[in-house]
């Protein structure tokens, strides 16, 4: 109750300072006689008077009960009480302190066009570029929708991108907010996350700066705010956001939205702010599909100058989870142990260096998984692995499938040799021996349509492998 006291009291004082006037409430609520709680459900007035408190119930009982419907409490009942607590109360907002003090809001390091402030946090960390975008089928919907609502300011308002973390949907609001930035015609742009609108708008209310918080975000163009689910709970901030989006509507501007769920399963926000988020178009980002981790990876190896071998970008490709942020945090991990240790990466320095970041897989390994690992790597066929034919286009994948099994799955040479419908096991030693030498000779082999190494063969099919646990 204290922390929604903070926050819900200098709401109800504004509120009804807009309903009994600013010198009708320091008269009869702003003396150190009246203090106004809250407590389970009600709305305590005390007063050390019971003169003061008859007058304070007859004449300002109406506008209290609807103070309390403005700020989301219509169900606390307003209870007069003589005597007054120990605690201190909290000074009531008042028009000459607004005059003299600028509220944190209105000189907030935030990125706008008319903050002189902003570029200071913006040089800290340059803002993602929608042209840095990767588009894949997990969120070529978002993206267009970023690009149109830009095209077409309030047409389609509010944006609203939800998704897991680590999707990208902050990579699109930053981008949507460096574009709209390039578009004088929109007017001012700002971008925040929820956290921050709600820290400065209780500032705000603390020293009287409602006023200029409301010129500050309420007269934009585009307003972009970023996981609106910590609004849930906040009772006074959610009003406030109400009227704000409102405000901006009405007027044609855009607003730009994400969050970690869809909001009809923001339940907490109300079914409010829930309408007002539904209203415009809706988007889903899905976790990033190997497409995007693809591209993803070999993007910021080549910014840290790291270098990887084509077995080991698909090892973390298929390794690592479809979270932004974590194949971020791998990569940086692989630049700092090649510049300390100075050694070429491999598969078992990537399992022993990024195993916290791996999701745990089962680690059964079955004779099918080894062939389709194979035949999925190097492009052949079931059929021709098992079928009688002795080319090298046959043979030499057959091998290093024999080869993988006897490593992996530790079936006997029979059912290896069965699982590959050879007539002796003896074959599977024969193939055992040869992919051996392969290795110690360092041989650059012929698998399917594929000319390499035997070392990086058996590195790619296991990487493929270890996807399939």
């Amino acid at each position: 109750m204290v922390t929604e006291d903070i926050e819900i009291l200098p709401a109800l004082r504004l509120a009804m300072i807009e309903r009994v006037g600013q010198d009708r409430f320091e008269l009869w609520f702003g003396t150190n006689n009246t203090q106004l709680r809250l407590s389970e459900g009600c709305l305590l007035i005390e007063s050390t008077s019971r003169m003061n408190l008859d007058f304070l119930r007859k004449n300002f009982h109406e506008a209290i009960r609807q103070a309390l419907s403005d700020v989301q409490l219509p169900g606390h009942q307003v209870v007069y009480r003589e005597g007054l607590a120990p605690a201190t109360k909290t000074p009531a907002p008042s028009a000459p302190q607004a005059a003299k003090k600028t509220p944190p809001a209105a000189s907030s390091l935030q990125p706008t066009r008319s903050s002189s402030n902003s570029s200071a946090i913006i040089q800290r960390r340059r803002f993602a570029s929608l042209k840095d975008f990767v588009v894949s089928d997990c969120n070529a919907m978002a993206k267009t929708a970023a690009t149109m609502v830009l095209q077409q300011p309030g047409q389609i308002s509010p944006l609203y991108i939800h998704g897991p973390s680590g999707s990208g949907k902050t990579h699109l609001l930053e981008g949507i907010y460096g574009l709209a930035q390039q578009k004088k015609e929109l007017g001012r742009v700002v971008y925040l996350s929820a956290e921050q609108f709600t820290t400065y708008f209780l500032e705000a209310l603390q020293s009287s700066g409602v006023a200029s918080f409301r010129r500050k975000y309420r007269d934009v163009g585009v307003l972009i705010i970023d996981d609106v689910h910590f609004f849930a709970g906040k009772r006074a901030t959610k009003t406030e956001l109400l009227h704000t989006l409102d405000a901006i509507t009405r007027r044609g501007g855009q607003v730009v939205l994400a969050g970690n769920q869809r909001p009809t399963e923001l339940s907490a926000l109300g079914t409010e702010l829930v309408a007002r988020f539904s209203s415009g178009l809706i988007c889903k980002v899905d976790p990033l599909d190997e497409t995007c981790k693809t591209a993803m990876i070999h993007r910021l190896a080549e910014k840290r100058d790291v270098q990887l071998t084509e077995a080991i970008a698909h090892w973390l490709t298929r390794q690592l989870p479809g979270e932004g942020r974590l194949v971020s945090g791998a990569i940086n991990r692989l630049w700092a142990y090649c510049a300390v240790e100075g050694n070429t990466l491999s598969i078992p320095v990537l399992e022993n260096l990024l195993a916290d970041l791996i999701p745990q897989r089962s680690s059964m390994m079955r004779l099918d998984d080894v062939e389709q690992a194979v035949c999925h790597v190097f492009g052949v066929d079931t059929k021709l692995l098992r079928s009688a034919s002795k080319s090298r286009r046959a043979s030499n994948p057959r091998m290093l499938a024999m080869w993988l099994a006897r490593k992996h799955t530790g079936a006997a040479l029979s059912d290896i040799c069965l699982h590959f419908q050879r007539r002796s096991h003896s074959t599977v030693i024969s193939a055992e021996k040869k992919v051996n030498k392969w290795l110690a000779e360092d041989s650059v082999v012929q698998i399917a349509d594929r000319s390499l190494k035997a070392q990086e063969a058996i590195e790619l099919t296991e990487a493929e492998l270890r996807s399939r646990r």
